[in-house]
């Protein structure tokens, strides 16, 4: 899936998207997605697997029928456009990934396997503020052309259910030998029906399943949680930016805050 949303980046809104942050966007999400191609190529080195296994998932038809689904998404038309956008932005990084997040997540929690843990924390991180990114866009996009007809927006409401039915017949197809220590497949596929209907939330679409409470609150709080990296030991790679809070301006912002601190200063007798 990151190399097709890679190449979508870069070969489809490429094409599409001119202006200069638009661009430089795209092509940071497009590096971040070959970060996490390179880091889940290192848990297949680390733990021996053959270089044949990287195209194995082209031989269970439930992961092909997803790749090749992506695949018929274009940028021919603003409807193409305005489809493309909320299908890759919403429901192939937004939903299609986090049902494998759900899965890999589960063997951290119970102390195993917590180095691809937190590669897998790293790459939903990444692709929420990808989700994040492209609905916005997706959203500006529609405002400026008007591309989201009532029939468009059925469209892409029919992709959310598609993506949701696969989505089920891979997470069949994951637990074919059972389910797993603390987690079942009718727990993933409430997750995702959850994913779903927030996704289409936030493209102003109306939901499908009305699933309103998340049926993982454990993931919730691996995942959401405020990241503290010791600088001896690791290398920071928090985006958010606790110190920066507030405005700039007015007399509550840090200028005016600034202004007052020297006023008062400048007031003080001199010892």
């Amino acid at each position: 899936a990151d190399i097709e949303v890679q190449d979508n980046y870069m070969e489809k809104y490429g094409r599409v998207f001119k202006p200069t942050e638009v661009k430089m966007m795209l092509a940071s999400f497009a590096n971040m997605e070959t970060i996490h191609i390179a880091a889940y190529a290192l848990l297949l080195e680390t733990i021996g697997m053959p270089e044949s296994e990287f195209g194995a998932f082209m031989e269970y038809e439930a992961m092909r029928d997803k790749h090749d689904y992506m695949g018929q998404f274009g940028v021919e038309s603003e409807a193409d456009v305005a489809r493309t956008l909320a299908m890759f932005g919403g429901f192939a990084e937004g939903l299609q990934l986090f049902a494998s997040f759900a899965m890999l997540m589960n063997f951290p929690r119970q102390n195993k396997m917590k180095g691809m843990g937190q590669i897998v924390s790293w790459s939903v991180r990444d692709e929420s503020l990808h989700c994040e990114g492209i609905i916005k866009l997706y959203h500006a996009f529609n405002k400026e052309t008007g591309a989201v007809t009532k029939a468009v927006a059925d469209d892409i409401v029919e992709c959310c259910r598609t993506v949701v039915n696969m989505e089920d017949k891979f997470i069949d197809l994951a637990f074919e030998m059972g389910p797993v220590n603390g987690m079942t497949p009718d727990d993933i596929k409430s997750y995702i029906r959850f994913i779903a209907d927030w996704r289409l939330r936030q493209l102003h679409l109306p939901e499908l399943y009305g699933i309103t409470e998340n049926p993982l609150p454990w993931l919730q709080s691996l995942l959401s949680g405020v990241e503290h990296a010791n600088f001896f030991e690791a290398r920071a790679t928090e985006y958010s930016k606790a110190a920066t809070k507030g405005s700039w301006h007015g007399a509550e912002g840090v200028w005016g805050s600034f202004d007052a601190l020297m006023k008062k200063r400048q007031e003080e007798p001199q010892a």
